[in-house]
């Protein structure tokens, strides 16, 4: 899925990784927040998360 998608998936409550990401890495929203799976609050969609470190157009999914 492209970027779009997948902040979209994660307003809706799904964990998102992308396919350069290792097994266990995702991101996910809690409080209105994106969140890494280490605990690394990251802001909104227009902080650091999207803006700086997540600049891959396509390649997200969804972690089962």
């Amino acid at each position: 899925m492209n970027k779009s998608q997948a902040f979209i998936a994660m307003t809706e409550g799904h964990k998102i990784r992308h396919e350069y990401y290792g097994k266990e890495e995702f991101a996910y929203i809690k409080d209105g927040s994106i969140w890494t799976e280490e605990g690394c609050n990251h802001g909104g969609y227009y902080d650091e998360f999207w803006a700086i470190y997540q600049k891959w157009e396509d390649g997200w999914s969804i972690v089962e």
